[in-house]
């Protein structure tokens, strides 16, 4: 599949985006009345995302939303958001925070492919000797990386026999969000309940405007400031065009890489360069962002409407992400999915919890919701549980949380390069599979020593600082 080529008129097109506009408010006005969105805070783009699939052409099919095409706007959504994400701000204060937070989601990458990969391997060797291993593999990318990347990454595997490859990253991120909010919420009512909360004393201290997701009149926060005037550009106009520029050279740079690896007999290489389009774009995006900072240029963009354009790309991510989900998908693939995420929710909940009591020095619960919710759903996901127990972000968790999923991505090239090297190097052979399960199991146990050796966790319980 050619994330670039799409065979759809402009009509279809514009009637898709219009189509996941609409479901979008139909999400906000469920999460403002139904009290069960509110209990539980479920995201308006997860409610959409649903309403789409149970309409659209996977579900009853009463609207033509077809999945091939809600996985390229997913591709592309996932680079948008990168993009933003690396032009909204540089951050002039590093601490141990997010290097620590970075360890223990990398951490989490390499367990749930640990889990993934092994139960594959079982399968295949037991009862379901015709299953693509590779499935184990897309376990992390959908759980710790969120559903673009799994559906780019996996859907480069589809042309070795990996049948509905991206859907079936769709399918793992959804069950990541399940687990997020379902689990997440009912982590923190435990948390609150055994007093293990910094800030938040009862259930009763989550603000209704929360609860409801709709601010009243005149109690919203401010979006952003208008870093250009009106008369001349409307400032959110200039912050999208930026994200758009960053984009356009991406595809250029990533075009002419793919020209010059296929000149030079890397052909079948190219479709994951591809994949990892959104890493240049990242990569581009915080190159022009620090020579902005070093020509005192950037004042140009202003944090806050970058982070509004931010969050827009992610939303219609989401919502397309689950409305692209293949019912049949999961049918085919039912046991390894089922297998691989009731294993890996709780084996990725114990571990961070025993991690972020060891490896910080405060705000030690507030830091395990957020790291659960960004290991099994997004950042977004993360921040949203993260804010039931931190209002007003008043503790250091949601910076460290952005910054370190930055450190995150650089840190987890080696294990994005070790999901490929069955596919890189043995043309998707079993024994692939087997060495990458020995890279990532030896690079797992290799971070948790080195981690140790350095001094940023201890194997002996850290008493958890006095709530303030």
């Amino acid at each position: 599949m050619n994330p670039w080529s799409l065979e759809a008129n402009l009509e279809t097109v514009v009637l898709d985006l219009l189509y996941l506009s609409s479901f979008i408010l139909m999400g906000t006005v469920l999460r403002r009345y139904v009290k069960f969105f509110q209990r539980y805070l479920i995201p308006n783009n997860f409610i959409a995302g649903f309403i789409a699939l149970f309409v659209g052409t996977q579900g009853m099919g009463w609207i033509d939303l077809h999945a091939d095409r809600l996985i390229l706007y997913v591709y592309h959504f996932l680079a948008l958001t990168f993009i933003a994400l690396g032009l909204r701000q540089k951050k002039t204060k590093w601490g141990r925070g997010p290097l620590s937070k970075s360890l223990a989601a990398l951490s989490s990458y390499l367990l749930q492919a640990i889990i993934g990969l092994s139960v594959a391997l079982l399968l295949f060797y037991t009862i379901k000797p015709d299953l693509f291993t590779g499935i184990g593999l897309v376990l992390p990318l959908g759980f710790g990386m969120g559903p673009g990347l799994a559906a780019t990454i996996a859907g480069s595997w589809e042309k070795y026999g990996f049948i509905n490859g991206a859907q079936v990253g769709l399918t793992f991120a959804t069950v990541g969000y399940m687990y997020a909010f379902f689990a997440g919420i009912a982590l923190i009512n435990w948390g609150i309940r055994n007093k293990k909360t910094a800030l938040i004393k009862g259930m009763d201290h989550i603000d209704e405007n929360i609860r409801r997701g709709v601010h009243k009149k005149g109690e919203g926060p401010s979006a952003g400031k208008l870093s250009l005037t009106t008369e001349a550009i409307e400032p959110m106009a200039f912050h999208l065009a930026a994200i758009g520029f960053v984009y356009l050279l991406t595809y250029k740079i990533v075009g002419y890489l793919a020209v010059l690896m296929e000149n030079n007999g890397l052909g079948e290489l190219t479709a994951t360069l591809w994949g990892f389009h959104f890493v240049v774009g990242l990569l581009l995006a915080i190159l022009i962002r620090n020579i902005l900072d070093w020509t005192g240029k950037a004042y140009v963009i202003d944090e806050g409407l970058m982070t509004r354009g931010m969050g827009l790309f992610l939303d219609y991510l989401v919502v397309g992400a689950i409305a692209g989900i293949s019912l049949s998908v999961i049918g085919y693939y039912w046991l390894p999915i089922l297998i691989m995420t009731l294993l890996a929710g709780p084996a990725t909940m114990a571990m961070l919890y025993y991690l972020c009591y060891r490896a910080f020095d405060d705000y030690h619960f507030e830091r395990f919701i957020e790291l659960f919710g960004e290991m099994t759903g997004t950042i977004n996901s993360a921040l949203v549980l993260l804010r039931i127990t931190d209002p007003e972000f008043r503790t250091p968790v949601a910076e460290d949380a952005v910054y370190g999923s930055g450190i995150s991505l650089f840190l987890g090239f080696p294990m994005l390069y070790a999901l490929n090297i069955p596919f890189l190097h043995f043309n998707g052979s079993m024994m692939g599979y087997w060495v990458t399960l020995g890279f990532i199991t030896g690079y797992w146990v290799f971070l948790l020593l080195l981690w140790r050796g350095i001094g940023f966790i201890h194997f002996k319980k850290k008493p958890s600082p006095p709530s303030k």
